[in-house]
């Protein structure tokens, strides 16, 4: 009786080892979802951000008026947008340059040379 006993015991054992195994295996699966939502989200909040600096530019090559006034755009989801001009030292191309904020921090920008014909238009 007293080995039947003992097996007994040695079961309840494995299971409890089992269990604590099985638990953290668990906790280390969520724990990549959760990080994979995470890496998820600031993937498309980058890719937003693209998205806005090149409709910002495609506006700029427009000559768009709404680039023209204040220096800076408020966009959905708590991005900024500034388009700022720069003359290069010859006066033959310009540098346009336009920065995304991202709502959490961190910046985006895209440049762009344009070349300034002689009768003041600018050439993409």
């Amino acid at each position: 009786m007293s080995g039947r006993g003992q097996r007994r015991g040695l079961v309840l054992l494995e299971v409890m080892v089992a269990l604590v195994v099985l638990s953290l295996v668990g906790v280390g699966a969520l724990e990549l979802v959760h990080q994979s939502q995470g890496l998820a989200a600031n993937a498309r909040a980058w890719s937003d951000a693209v998205a806005y600096a090149e409709d910002g530019m495609e506006l700029a090559k427009l000559g768009s008026r709404a680039l023209r006034g204040p220096p800076g755009d408020v966009l959905p989801g708590g991005f900024r947008r500034q388009v700022t001009r720069q003359l290069a030292s010859d006066g033959g191309y310009e540098r346009v340059t336009v920065t995304v904020f991202l709502p959490g921090g961190g910046q985006f920008d895209l440049d762009r040379l344009a070349q300034i014909a002689d009768d003041g238009t600018e050439q993409w």
